[in-house]
């Protein structure tokens, strides 16, 4: 008998089959889920007993701690004899030695119960599948208890007290929602806080002196520290005005914005750097300006009263400025003339500027040439004849050694002097 496959078969087993895996998945997740609310499963793990004679609300699956910092599990609790058994279960391989001690001790005012366990000391040695003796554990101490020591009006006023205090948390019963839903983010923050705590490293005493310095440094500043209070909530109250529409876009426009303006950052350096440099060429002006101060005030204070004649000059100036100004326009005509002019006198007045020093001799010369007189206001010119061949022989002999140059060279003119003279007579002088 054969059985034909079909593609609709095929795909029905290969759901089955994975329907199968997935339940079997199923079942190994909540099997792990299960078994975690009582410890990991599959750990090795350390079987610690202890007779307590009272354990109240003590239960198995309630925390074992050392020094508050949980190692385990309570497995079981079994009463014989009017007392009570627990078998712990401690995480990993631990050493329990024969001195060890246990105690009931209450978590919380709920009466949710803990042990607290000390494994001992080596040298008692170990302790075995020994229990730990009633005389070296302590009982559970129940709230009841503590209520026993007050007398009936101290027990109607905590009544009262803790009615009083439900009825507020009813009233607050949206705030407590709100707690309730921030508690996760809290509760992992406390146990960050816990860990680093507990951890070895921690310096727990450094700690609370630091922070018992640090409450010092608020005290006398309350009404401070109120106000700050007040003007960070009004702060934040305007953040969140328009469920924070506001704030939101300035953020998203913020990365342009501060692009922009590293941009703008980066323009200004070259204009910052000439700004040094003339901060740099003030900085001599600025020296000697601090240094007349007491003059610039000096004459502050007298050209007080010039500065009150100066509107009646500048009153009287008024007819004057207005004959300029028609002035100036009646010239404007002729200013492309001047301009002309002045460009065309621009190469002789830059070829006489070599000769202003012999310019400056022609006059120094004209006064002496001018210098001699009979009488006060009158003077007549003095004129020198240097005597050359030409001079003795009335002309009949050229003065061949008597040269005139008719273009000397700049500042070169005062030197020139008549060259062979007989001795005695004044020649060419060399600068």
């Amino acid at each position: 008998m054969s059985i034909k496959v079909t593609p609709d078969f095929l795909a029905r087993s290969i759901s089955f089959r994975v329907g199968l895996v997935v339940l079997v998945v199923l079942a190994g997740v909540l099997y792990l889920t299960f078994k975690a609310q009582t410890g990991m499963p599959f750990a090795k793990t350390t079987e610690v007993k202890a007779v307590v004679s009272n354990v109240h609300s003590l239960k198995a699956n309630d925390a074992v701690r050392q020094n508050s910092k949980r190692i385990g599990k309570v497995k079981d609790i079994e009463y014989r004899d009017g007392s009570a058994l627990v078998t712990m279960e401690l995480d990993g391989d631990v050493d329990v030695y024969q001195d060890a001690s246990a105690a009931v001790w209450d978590l919380s005012a709920l009466a949710t119960k803990f042990v607290e366990l000390d494994l001992g000391t080596p040298k008692s040695g170990e302790l075995g599948s020994e229990a730990i003796p009633a005389a070296q554990t302590e009982d559970s101490a129940d709230l009841y208890q503590l209520l026993d020591v007050l007398d009936p009006k101290t027990r109607d006023a905590a009544t009262q007290m803790l009615r009083q205090v439900g009825a507020g948390a009813a009233g607050h019963g949206q705030d407590l929602g709100q707690f309730v839903v921030q508690a996760r983010d809290l509760l992992d923050d406390l146990g960050a806080v816990s860990k680093s705590l507990a951890d070895p490293d921690a310096d727990l005493t450094a700690l609370l002196q630091n922070a018992d310095l640090l409450a010092s440094r608020f005290h006398g500043r309350e009404d401070e520290i109120a106000d700050l209070v007040h003007q960070t909530d009004q702060t934040l109250e305007a953040v969140a005005t328009d469920s924070g529409t506001p704030l939101r876009e300035t953020i998203n426009r913020l990365p342009s914005a501060l692009s922009d303006v590293k941009g703008a950052m980066d323009s200004l350096q070259a204009p910052l750097a000439r700004t040094g440099s003339a901060m740099r060429a003030l900085e001599p002006g600025a020296k000697s300006l601090s240094n007349s101060e007491q003059n610039l005030r000096g004459f502050l204070r007298e050209a007080v009263p010039v500065a009150k004649q100066v509107p009646g000059v500048a009153g009287l100036a008024v007819p004057a400025v207005d004959d300029l100004t028609s002035t100036l326009s009646d010239a404007r005509p002729l200013a492309p003339e001047v301009r002309q002019a002045v460009g065309d006198l621009l190469e002789p007045l830059r070829v006489l500027s070599y000769y202003s020093t012999d310019m400056a001799q022609l006059f120094l010369r004209g006064k002496s040439f001018v210098s001699q007189g009979p009488n006060p206001g009158v003077r007549y010119a003095r004129l020198g004849v240097t005597p050359g061949v030409n001079t003795v022989t009335g002309g009949l002999l050229r003065s061949g050694n008597l040269p005139q140059n008719q273009y000397p060279a700049p500042g070169e003119a005062q030197y020139d002097r008549a060259q062979g003279l007989p001795p005695g007579l004044p020649g060419k002088v060399t600068p």
